[in-house]
C-alpha cells in the first residue's frame, strides 16, 4: 500500500464521535481542509447529526455518516474496515474516545498503515490496560495539542517518548488579520460607541470558568463604569450562567450571545479577551486567535496555555478559580494601557512565527511522511488485531472491543 511514502500524496480519513461544534470539531475540520489543498485526499467519518458532518458537507468534504451508537459497533466494524480496505487508506486519525476504538480496530482489521490518535485536551489519560491497549495497541502514534499533555502521558502513562508529539493547533491568519472589519457589537447590543468590551469565547462548559469571570466583572464594572462582557458560545451550562447572572443582577452589563461564526468580526470589536479556564486545556484555539488580533489577553495559568502566553510579555496570567486575582488582571490591563497595547503586539508576533496554520500542517505532514517512512523501512505492515497481541493477550480484544473505556 506504501509505494513511495515520502513523495505520494496520501489518502487520510479523521473519525470523530463528537456532535457538538467547538475547538476539537473545528481543529479537525481545519486538517481535512488544508490537508486536501496540499493534494492529499481527505475523509471524515462521523455521526450524520455531528455538526462536523454538516459542515464537512458544506466545505464539500467526502463525509460519510456512521453511527457511533455502543450497540452498533460490530456492524460499524465490518463496514468501517471494508471501507479503509476498499479506499486502501493510508493515515486513520481518531479523536474522541468512541471513535477511537471503532476506527482502532477497524484500520488494524484492514491493515492501514497509519493509525493516529489525537490527544486535544489536558485531562490526565488513565494508565489502566484497557487504555494502554486503545493508545499504544490500536494506534501507532499520538498527536497532543500542547507540549504539557506530551509531556503528562510521557511521565504518567510511560508511552514511548518517541511515539507521541505536541502539534498546537494553528491559526489562518489570513482570516485572524488586523484587516478585519468589525462586527459592530456595540450597536449590536445597544452600547455607546466609547465602551469597554471583555469578551470571552468558548463552549459553554463547567471547566471554561465563566463563573470565576462573571464574579470578577462587578469589581471591574465598579472600577470602569464603561466595562462591559461578552460571553460568546453555546453549550451545557448555559441554563446555570444564565442563573446565575439574574441572581447577581449582572443582566445589564453582561451578555450572552451565543454561538457566532463572524469570530474574527467579534474579536475585532473587543478591548480585551479572557480566558478563566480552570482544567483541560489544550493549546485554545480562541486563546491563539485573540492574540493574532492583538488584543490584550488575561488568562489562567493551567494546560497549555502558558507554553503560548508568557505572563508579562503576551499578556497576563492568574490562578485558576481565583475570581479577584482575575479582577485585579483585568484592571490592571484597562489601567495600563500602554502596556497591554505593547503585550497585544508581542502576542500577535509570537503567534505568527510559531502557531500559524502553514506550521501546524507542516509539522502533520512531517510526522505523516516520517512514521510512514519508517514502517516501510523496518517492514512494519500493519497486521490485524490477533496478530498485534502478546500470546498471553490473545482474545482480549473482544473484552476491550466491549467495554470501551474512555480514552
Amino acid at each position: 500500500m506504501i509505494a513511495n511514502p515520502e513523495r505520494r500524496k496520501l489518502k487520510i480519513v479523521h473519525t470523530e464521535a463528537s456532535l457538538g461544534w467547538g475547538g476539537q470539531e473545528i481543529r479537525v475540520m481545519v486538517e481535512l481542509r488544508e490537508m486536501a489543498r496540499r493534494g492529499h485526499r481527505t475523509f471524515v467519518v462521523a455521526p450524520p447529526d455531528s455538526d462536523l458532518f454538516r459542515r464537512a458537507l458544506d466545505f464539500r468534504i467526502d463525509a460519510l455518516p456512521l453511527s457511533m451508537r455502543r450497540g452498533d459497533f460490530f456492524k460499524n466494524l465490518n463496514w468501517l474496515a471494508d471501507f479503509f480496505r476498499r479506499e486502501r487508506i493510508d493515515v486513520v486519525n481518531t479523536h474522541s474516545s468512541r471513535d477511537s476504538w471503532l476506527a482502532g480496530f477497524a484500520a488494524r482489521s484492514a491493515g492501514v498503515p497509519l493509525v493516529i490518535k489525537t490527544r486535544h485536551i489536558s485531562a490526565r489519560v488513565s494508565r489502566g490496560w484497557l487504555t494502554r491497549f486503545a493508545y499504544q495497541r490500536l494506534h501507532d502514534y499520538i498527536i497532543t495539542t500542547s507540549k504539557g499533555i506530551t509531556e503528562d502521558m510521557v511521565r504518567f502513562n510511560h508511552f514511548d517518548p518517541d511515539c507521541i508529539s505536541a502539534v498546537p493547533t494553528g491559526i489562518d491568519l489570513k482570516r485572524f488579520d488586523l484587516g478585519v472589519r468589525p462586527s459592530h457589537l456595540r450597536r449590536e447590543l445597544g452600547l455607546p460607541e466609547n465602551s469597554i468590551l471583555i469578551g470571552m469565547i468558548s463552549v459553554l462548559r463547567s471547566w471554561k470558568g465563566h463563573p470565576d469571570l462573571l464574579n470578577a466583572a462587578l469589581a471591574v464594572k465598579k472600577r470602569f463604569p464603561s466595562a462591559y462582557f461578552v460571553v460568546v458560545g453555546e453549550g451545557p451550562r448555559r441554563v446555570q450562567i444564565e442563573e446565575q447572572l439574574l441572581s447577581n443582577d449582572l443582566e445589564d452589563f453582561v451578555f450572552l450571545i451565543g454561538h457566532r461564526d463572524d469570530i474574527p468580526q467579534i474579536l475585532r470589536d473587543l478591548n480585551m479577551f479572557v480566558m478563566p479556564s480552570y482544567a483541560n486545556e489544550g493549546v485554545p484555539q480562541a486563546l491563539l486567535q485573540a492574540l493574532a488580533m492583538e488584543k490584550p489577553v488575561v488568562a489562567s495559568n493551567v494546560g497549555g496555555i502558558p507554553e503560548v502566553l508568557v505572563s508579562g510579555k503576551h499578556g497576563l496570567l492568574c490562578e485558576p478559580q481565583n475570581p479577584k486575582m482575575l479582577a485585579d488582571a483585568l484592571i490592571h490591563m484597562l489601567e495600563n494601557p500602554v502596556e497591554a497595547k505593547q503585550m497585544a503586539i508581542s502576542g500577535r508576533e509570537h503567534v505568527q512565527t510559531h502557531y500559524s496554520l502553514e506550521v501546524m500542517v507542516g509539522q502533520l505532514e512531517e510526522i505523516y511522511y516520517r512514521t510512514l517512512g519508517q514502517k516501510s523501512q523496518n517492514s512494519a505492515r500493519m497486521r490485524s488485531v490477533e496478530s498485534i497481541l502478546p500470546q498471553e493477550e490473545k482474545g482480549l480484544h473482544t473484552k476491550a472491543a466491549l467495554q470501551q473505556p474512555r480514552v
